[in-house]
């Protein structure tokens, strides 16, 4: 008797290894590949070698009703970009400096039009406040910006 149940379970056994083979086999003949297009993602380069600062401004401001120890200033700059290629999103580095040439604090700004090779950016809308009372100077640099075309504008 238990012979054979054991020769029926090695029969049910062998018989779901070769349905298994099987089941393989058609699967791996019938291979579905499902393409799909994706959006490119835009690529940063930081401090871009192309994108030079050609003029910057710094008008500073007294803060109406805030802190009476802070200011406000209202920059104007303007950039060039010397490359081959359009530049999108732009983030701009603002360090505000005493007259001794410390820095008292940083900021940094987004400019969210693009700049075409061989064109110039004006941006004159970058107003940063509460800043110290003893800034007298500003550096400007270029953080980063994105390789690619500016972001669609609102209309």
């Amino acid at each position: 008797m238990f012979l054979g149940l054991t020769l029926v379970l090695v029969v049910a056994l062998v018989n779901l290894i070769i349905r298994g083979r099987r089941l393989e086999k058609e699967q791996a003949g019938r291979v579905v590949e499902v393409v799909q297009k994706s959006r490119p993602s835009l690529t940063r380069v930081f401090r871009p070698q192309d994108l030079e600062i050609v003029d910057s401004k710094m008008q500073l401001e007294e803060n109406a009703g805030v802190k009476s120890q802070a200011r406000a200033a209202r920059h104007e700059i303007e950039i060039r970009n010397n490359g081959n290629v359009p530049y999108g999103e732009i983030q701009i580095r603002l360090l505000y400096l005493n007259r001794s040439g410390k820095v008292l604090t940083a900021r940094t700004s987004s400019v969210a039009r693009g700049i075409l090779p061989g064109a110039t950016l004006k941006v004159d809308d970058i107003v940063v406040g509460d800043l110290p009372d003893t800034v007298a100077d500003c550096r400007v640099a270029i953080d980063y910006a994105d390789l690619g075309p500016p972001p669609p504008q609102a209309k």
